[in-house]
């Protein structure tokens, strides 16, 4: 059922063959909903890896709401719309090591960017106040050493909804899973966090400014530095098996 890695098949990292491989049985229906996966160390050992890709794996499918971690216990196989959320998976991993995270922050920009000038024309002070909670919810998360991903999400969300256009904030609410898995491999480098932090600062600033051409640009150099520190991070991090 759970089949040996190909460790030379360098377009996909070994934890990206392990979520493929477990999508593809839930998918045949040879692992069902509520269903427990066996342990991390049997699963590297049915896989021919070490423990690190099957980690960060199950973290990737825990995140997306695919398993449970029960502590104490064991992962599980969700039981409550598992399905529904493996067309997530799938695209959030196809080419996720070339192509699939360049065109996600592409979509970001053509649909931030110009969130962020209609957020200067149309906010209110109300939706500035919940922009500025979510920056200090993020500095909060920063200063504690805690995944800000949640935080920087609520804060472009805000700025989303003060854009007042329903159709980028439709687009914007689909692609919710993906944008929240973009962020928190961005903020998970070493570094970036208290950059993409004081990105939100400026940009708060230009929009309770009603400055429509320095929230727009700010917010396509934001994204452009993410894509940046995702690409430099990947040089230096070679795969582990």
């Amino acid at each position: 059922m759970f089949k040996s890695l190909d460790k030379l098949h360098v377009a996909d990292s070994l934890y990206h063959q392990v979520i493929d491989n477990i999508r593809e049985l839930v998918l045949k229906g040879e692992l069902k909903p509520g269903e427990k996966l066996p342990s991390e160390r049997e699963l590297a050992e049915m896989y021919g890896v070490s423990r690190v890709p099957v980690r960060e794996a199950l973290k990737v499918l825990e995140f997306l709401g695919v398993v449970q971690n029960i502590r104490g216990d064991g992962v599980y196989i969700r039981k409550i719309q598992a399905r529904d959320l493996l067309g997530n998976i799938a695209f959030a991993v196809q080419d996720h090591d070339n192509g699939l995270l360049a065109d996600l922050f592409e979509a970001r920009s053509a649909i931030e960017v110009k969130a962020a000038q209609l957020a200067a024309m149309r906010r209110t002070d109300d939706e500035i106040e919940e922009m500025l909670d979510a920056v200090l919810d993020m500095e909060r998360d920063l200063l504690l050493q805690r995944d800000a991903s949640n935080s920087s999400y609520k804060f472009h969300l805000a700025i989303v909804k003060a854009s007042h256009n329903q159709v980028l904030y439709r687009i914007h609410d689909n692609l919710a899973d993906l944008l929240k898995l973009s962020r928190k491999k961005s903020l998970g480098i070493k570094g970036h966090g208290p950059v993409a932090l004081e990105f939100h600062k400026q940009m708060l600033d230009a929009i309770r400014d009603k400055d429509a051409e320095a929230a727009g640009c700010l917010m396509a150099e934001h994204l452009y530095k993410a894509v940046l520190a995702i690409e430099e991070d990947k040089k230096h991090s070679p795969e582990i098996g």
